[in-house]
């Protein structure tokens, strides 16, 4: 099969960077430094079918309130989000495509509180989201038990792993972009002649791009400062087309090739 020198359809292993599967509780999220979100990240699988062996998939499980260390339910997960959205703070926030309010990232369970008041049965969890329009990650420290926000954490320069909605704007962007010719001949070369117009054309990973431990080249160094993401792309059914030399640029809408 010809293949263009842009894209080429290749055998890829996927780091376990990359963000995987639509939903993305965990259960306690890494440390970070006081008043930081956490850098525990989302997943984002725009696809479907089965993944690559070196990600793995979070899933909540279900259920209503619980009580202890055990994992967030799905029902926790979607009350977290509400009660992190009920104040104001958020309503100048900027999501992926410039709507209202932010883009939602992840949930976590959170510590106890260091409260002598509160008991290890009180329930906490962390949610982050992306503000797109002041390009800032973040964290509403959620308690479940009270239904309350405890506090909010804001931070520029940390970059988690995109969510499934950043994962497939972001492929959207390549595929339309003079950047992406390759990708689309070979999408085209792999489905006898189809055209690629749409991110629910592949399966997707993404990664989050970040100046400040990657080098790159001039026009992307405000990744890291601005949403970045690489990605992981593949045939429906289909081969793997290498995409990663790209990197999109969502707080800005363009992209960029790192090599």
């Amino acid at each position: 099969m010809a293949v263009a020198a842009t894209a080429v359809m290749v055998g890829i292993t996927l780091p376990r960077a990359a963000s995987a599967g639509d939903d993305h509780s965990t259960t306690a999220g890494s440390a970070v430094p006081s008043g930081a979100p956490s850098q525990q990240g989302a997943g984002g699988d725009s696809g479907t079918g089965t993944g690559s062996d070196a990600v793995t998939v979070i899933q909540a499980p279900q259920g209503g309130q619980q009580t202890g260390p055990g994992p967030l339910t799905r029902a926790e997960v979607d009350r977290a989000k509400s009660i992190a959205l009920q104040r104001d703070g958020l309503r100048s926030a900027r999501d992926v495509d410039g709507g209202r309010g932010p883009e939602y990232l992840d949930t976590d369970l959170a510590a106890p509180a260091d409260d002598p008041a509160r008991t290890d049965e009180d329930r906490r969890a962390e949610v982050l989201f992306y503000d797109y329009g002041h390009d800032r990650l973040v964290k509403k420290t959620v308690d479940l038990t009270r239904g309350t926000v405890e506090r909010t954490d804001t931070a520029s320069g940390l970059q988690p792993p995109p969510s499934a909605d950043e994962t497939a704007e972001a492929a959207g962007l390549l595929i339309k972009d003079p950047l992406g010719q390759g990708l689309r001949d070979d999408f085209s070369a792999a489905t006898e002649g189809a055209a690629l117009t749409s991110p629910d054309q592949l399966r997707l990973r993404g990664i989050s791009f970040n100046t400040a431990e990657q080098s790159a080249p001039a026009g992307l160094r405000k990744c890291g400062e601005h949403r970045c993401v690489r990605l992981f792309t593949q045939v429906k059914d289909g081969p793997w087309i290498d995409t990663t030399r790209f990197v999109v640029d969502l707080s800005d809408r363009t992209v960029g090739r790192i090599h």
